[in-house]
């Protein structure tokens, strides 16, 4: 009998960040030994466009890390749920079993904790995001002269979801307490506002630096670590002393107590010094936007070296 061949359909795979740039399209970056200086409303122009033009590239990237993060996790996105439940846990067994004294935060202390751990957490996150998403971001546009903004972009889209599944956390914990927030809970997007900003600005003051020495990357953690008890996240801040002052100039401290106060004293104290910190925030992005713009060339020498 004359021999029979099935063929079969080629199994269907994702595809890779390469062929998903390349079907993308993408701006031309071109280096010139031109200083982008010499043309400032030209450099402004070229950085906001580039990210319009890169919004699909972004799309993408944010998809592509969201799935390489749990890839391999039975329990996926839970492990998000995981820090701030943690750190509350850990600080509420302290509290009650006298190891430490927290003073009355003037709310339920747990509720303090969580809502304090969820911030921080999204700050730390924010913080490394722009500096680890440029230097995963290195093997592409160094060859195809991507924007890096792209990556930065995507990185802190990234940051964003995470802190929406940070976020879920405090539903069942104000049911459970029986708090009901104040008519204020309708500012506290101007408090998270800052929050991204704040992280995203100091981040991408990072990028320059750390990308040309990795000793920036691996001490963030360590230092976040140690900052952590110096901003009011687990304990309310202290009225004298050393550490008052340290804390009271942190500009963590209004975001942290101003969101908590939106959410359940509805206080306004705050109100004034989050709009300024999200004010220099934002001109401090700005600006380190066009700084990475201006040094690319530079950064790119030196890291093909």
């Amino acid at each position: 009998m004359p021999e029979t061949r099935v063929d079969s359909e080629p199994e269907q795979t994702a595809p890779s960040a390469t062929e998903a740039l390349g079907n993308t399209t993408l701006p031309v970056v071109v280096y010139s030994p031109e200083s982008p200086l010499s043309h400032p409303g030209k450099l402004i122009t070229e950085v906001f466009s580039d990210l319009y033009r890169c919004r699909e590239l972004i799309w993408i990237l944010f998809q592509r890390d969201l799935k390489a993060q749990f890839r391999q996790s039975y329990l996926g996105y839970i492990w998000l749920f995981l820090p701030p439940v943690m750190t509350t846990a850990v600080w509420l067994f302290l509290n009650s079993q006298k190891v430490i004294a927290i003073e009355d935060p003037g709310m339920p202390y747990p509720l303090f904790v969580i809502t304090g751990s969820v911030i921080w957490q999204t700050f730390v996150k924010l913080l490394q995001s722009p500096l680890v998403a440029f230097n995963d971001g290195k093997p592409v546009f160094m060859k195809l002269k991507v924007p890096p903004e792209a990556f930065i972009a995507a990185g802190t889209a990234r940051a964003t979801f995470e802190f929406l599944i940070y976020a879920i956390v405090l539903i069942p914990a104000f049911f459970l307490f029986q708090v009901v927030p104040p008519w204020t809970i309708v500012l506290v997007p101007v408090a998270l506002l800052a929050l991204f900003a704040l992280g995203t600005a100091l981040g991408l003051l990072l990028v320059p630096l750390g990308s040309l020495y990795g000793d920036i990357a691996k001490a963030i953690p360590i230092i976040m670590g140690f900052l952590m008890y110096v901003a009011p996240v687990v304990y309310p801040p202290p009225q004298a002393g050393l550490a008052a002052q340290v804390i009271r100039w942190n500009p963590m401290t209004p975001i942290l107590m101003g969101t908590r106060d939106m959410l359940i004293s509805g206080s306004l104290a705050h109100l004034l010094a989050i709009v300024i910190i999200t004010a220099v925030s934002c001109l401090v992005i700005f600006i380190s936007l066009l700084a990475i713009r201006i040094v690319m060339p530079h950064l790119v020498a030196r890291m093909g070296m």
